[in-house]
């Protein structure tokens, strides 16, 4: 149900200042329409409102009528109040600095109040102004963004939904790839230590010759946000049946070509993008008043705009003859580490320069496209068949579940617990 349709209980309007705004107030956050995160800004709007009635510089005073509350002059004296910090519970950073973003909800929320209060007829509110033209994030605003995904990777209610946009967000502005590429990506893609995304780079108007790959550097922010989504991610892929190996999944159930597909089906690049903009939409609602939040961007492609991405090309198709080479440094350097760990010698000077050398010989090979559960079955036999001694490898212990889930059993110790 939409507000327009909405049933309205006009609020008294023998009320005056104080009580007609939190009449008002009640009234919005009732309707079915609104949601939680809405109805907290209302909440924040009418707060706001409250103490610029009490505000020296504002005309109005708390027994003011729906007939002056809601007219052109003290709605621009309460925005101009607002916009410069002056009716802030805390003070801000630079209370001279106002968000347009901010600005825009009080616009929509006094829009509600007036319909609570029945004043279509008589107010005046500001028009709303057009939309901010979409920009590439510049880099003081992109180190701007990696704060605000930031505290999100740092708090410990975030959503699912909320944990995955971080990591989307995350990865984008480390590698500015495009929607498709990022549906393209598998749990095959991330490094064993979530320091790097292999990405299939197809130029407009490509051919099938001119594809090539490239191993993209992930930051810690990154490396964090994956670690918080892959756990989430394993839980959404519960009811799915087979291989999983998509990186990026839905987090609902859907209906394609008629059928009911649960959650955890593969993302596709307009469902991405639908799913970015909602989530971040959202989120800055809900955090629009907090002192210290900018909103983030609510298209991916302004993420991925001027981003220069640290990148080191790699083949399409692993050469064979440098392949075997390779397993064989893996299979060596494994054995190596086992030995010294089966000698007792955890985190002694050997076991951690041994620990170097098989997390090297392991990121060579994955550059080279060996797949993760060949090189899992090689440091299975040279005696590295647990997470705990695969972690000292340098597999992230979240990346050996994913693997795990999207091939079955995944390593071979997995396999012979079953009895396979």
């Amino acid at each position: 149900m939409s507000v327009e349709e909405t049933v309205v209980d006009v609020v008294d309007s023998r009320l005056t200042g104080t009580g007609l705004l939190e009449a008002a107030a009640a009234e919005v956050t009732s309707w079915p329409s609104v949601s939680a995160s809405r109805a907290r800004q209302v909440r924040w709007v009418v707060g706001e409102y409250t103490r610029a009635l009490a505000h020296a510089e504002h005309p109005l005073a708390d027994d003011a009528g729906v007939r002056q509350v809601f007219t052109a002059d003290p709605v621009n004296a309460y925005l101009r109040l607002a916009r410069t910090g002056a009716l802030r519970k805390r003070r801000a950073a630079d209370p001279s600095k106002g968000s347009d973003h901010s600005e825009q909800i009080r616009l929509e929320v006094l829009k509600l109040l007036v319909t609570a209060c029945g004043a279509q007829g008589f107010a005046e509110l500001p028009p709303q102004p057009d939309p901010p033209r979409k920009k590439p994030v510049a880099k003081r605003p992109r180190s701007l963004l990696r704060s605000q995904l930031t505290e999100l990777a740092d708090s410990a209610d975030a959503t699912t939904s909320q944990l995955r946009m971080l990591a989307i967000g995350a990865v984008v502005s480390d590698t500015g790839i495009r929607a498709g590429e990022m549906c393209a990506r598998r749990i095959e893609d991330l490094s064993p230590m979530l320091e790097e995304l292999r990405v299939v780079r197809r130029p407009q108007g490509w051919s099938e010759s001119e594809a090539f790959t490239e191993l993209l550097a992930l930051s810690g922010l990154s490396r964090a946000a994956l670690k918080r989504w892959l756990p989430e991610r394993q839980v959404l892929l519960g009811r799915v049946g087979g291989t999983a190996a998509a990186l990026w999944v839905s987090l609902r159930g859907n209906h394609q070509n008629g059928q009911t597909v649960p959650a955890g089906t593969p993302l596709m690049p307009r469902g991405l993008a639908r799913a970015w903009t909602r989530t971040v939409v959202d989120t800055n609602i809900e955090m629009g008043g907090e002192p210290s939040w900018e909103p983030l961007p609510t298209r991916m492609e302004q993420l991925r705009r001027g981003v220069k991405p640290t990148a080191v090309r790699a083949p399409i198709v692993p050469d064979a003859e440098k392949a075997a080479v390779l397993l064989d440094d893996v299979a060596a350097r494994g054995r190596a580490l086992a030995e010294v760990r089966r000698a007792g010698e955890e985190n002694s000077t050997a076991e951690l320069q041994a620990r170097v050398a098989v997390r090297q010989a392991v990121r060579d090979a994955w550059a080279e496209g060996i797949e993760h559960t060949v090189q899992l079955s090689t440091l299975a036999e040279a005696g590295l068949p647990d997470t705990a001694s695969l972690a000292a490898a340098g597999w992230e212990p979240v990346l050996l579940a994913a693997i795990d889930r999207g091939q079955g059993w995944g390593r071979p110790s997995r396999a012979a617990e079953a009895g396979t």
